[in-house]
């Protein structure tokens, strides 16, 4: 469920679930419901995702906590994975589908950064079939306003595809979600030069992820793609898990779940950024806290679908 915060984020038919259970992207509090039929195909957002309104030519944001999209596109029937990945190329963000009224709008992103948003549609424009895509702006809504829910991260993304077929044109299409950065504060000791701890072994777990900053031990476990609903990031799977099971994998390989103050030790070390840890969606933390790569955290209901990292 994409909360319209600004915490936006492939899978099988799990995916479904992923994105049909809370997407959030780790950028503030956007969460929208996705879901995927196959990893044949790119995700769709749920229809109540907001899109916002057309960022035409150099116009300014109309808000400064604004959410941007590339549209790149309107199809008749949803865009196989496969030609989306001549967009992955040019791209640092995810393509997405959203239905409408007889038609699939192709969106890339979501972005918090106008700057990054305009440098990635000037390469998009350059391919043929997508010459006309323009950005969207999706504002924040005013404190205290309602929120809507939509539903990683992650995906994200992570997933990518081929050319677009010629004979489809696409109108325009917004992107996916970006990653938000992560703080660039320096840590006392750095991950790169710490030495990695045993990590128990549980069946079933593989430990994808593996870092120690300061005597702490983090880990991103995999349950893989059948026993857990997942996304696609840096074109391999990540499972997507609630806050039980998250707690229940941590325990099964005999570590626990990170506190505030570890989450933020680890994005300080900026090991995530440079050793390509998933970003898209953000991490449960100890108390169902919802931990953002941006270094917010957030209060959250166990139903939602994030990222999961361990310690010890």
């Amino acid at each position: 469920m994409i909360k319209v915060t600004r915490n936006i984020l492939m899978g099988s038919a799990l995916f479904s679930c992923i994105f049909g259970a809370h997407w959030v992207n780790a950028q503030e509090e956007f969460l929208c419901d996705a879901t995927q039929a196959s990893t044949q195909e790119l995700p769709t957002l749920d229809k109540n995702c907001p899109v916002g309104e057309g960022l035409w030519g150099k116009s300014r944001p109309r808000s400064q906590n604004s959410m941007f999209w590339i549209q790149c596109g309107i199809f008749s029937q949803p865009m196989p994975l496969a030609d989306a990945k001549i967009l992955y190329r040019q791209i640092s963000t995810d393509v997405w589908m959203k239905p409408g009224a007889n038609q699939y709008r192709c969106l890339i992103g979501p972005y918090n950064d106008i700057r990054k948003a305009r440098q990635e549609l000037k390469k998009v424009r350059r391919l043929k079939a997508y010459h006309e895509a323009f950005i969207r702006e999706v504002r924040k809504p005013q404190q205290g306003a309602a929120r809507t829910s939509t539903s990683s991260k992650s995906a994200v993304a992570q997933q990518r595809a081929s050319q677009p077929r010629a004979a489809r044109q696409p109108s325009t299409s917004p992107q996916p979600p970006q990653a938000a950065k992560t703080p660039t504060a320096p840590v006392a000791n750095q991950a790169a030069t710490a030495p990695k701890a045993r990590v128990p072994k549980a069946k079933d777990v593989v430990i994808r992820k593996q870092t120690v900053i300061a005597g702490v031990t983090y880990v991103i476990p995999f349950l893989g793609v059948k026993a857990s609903q997942f996304y696609m990031e840096y074109e391999i799977p990540w499972n997507r898990l609630s806050y039980e099971q998250a707690y229940a994998t941590c325990q099964k390989i005999g570590m626990k779940m990170a506190t505030e103050s570890q989450w933020k030790q680890l994005l300080a070390s900026q090991v995530m950024n440079r050793e390509q840890w998933p970003l898209y969606l953000p991490y449960w933390g100890r108390d169902k806290k919802g931990m953002f790569t941006n270094g917010k955290v957030s209060q959250l209901k166990g139903s939602s679908l994030l990222n999961v990292v361990c310690v010890q």
